[in-house]
């Protein structure tokens, strides 16, 4: 895993990350629970699929909710709404110096 130094997301660093995202999404008007969040970033680590690109994540993720019966209200708990957590996790992945592949 070069230039990760062995970090990954979990942890305290995983609350962070989670934190940080809700935070940034309620800047621009997604105003969702935190905990819809973690669900989300929990779920691609429990499945396995973390390292994939993000438009195939959120793909994935919204058909296991699907399947489970989770939704969310006001938005719905879809790929594109997915894929907006995925892009600010990559964004802070970038920050704390982790490669997707290596989260």
């Amino acid at each position: 895993m070069t230039g990760t130094g062995g970090k990954k997301l979990e942890g305290a660093l995983f609350d962070e990350c989670a934190g940080w995202i809700w935070e940034q999404l309620q800047e621009e008007g997604v105003y969702i629970s935190g905990e819809v969040v973690d669900l989300i970033l929990a779920t691609e680590r429990e499945l396995g699929v973390h390292d994939r690109e993000p438009g195939e994540i959120a793909r994935v993720l919204e058909e296991e909710f699907r399947m489970r019966g989770i939704v969310a209200n006001p938005f719905a708990l879809d790929a594109p709404l997915i894929n907006r957590v995925l892009d600010w996790e990559d964004d802070f992945l970038g920050f704390a110096g982790i490669s997707r592949a290596g989260s």
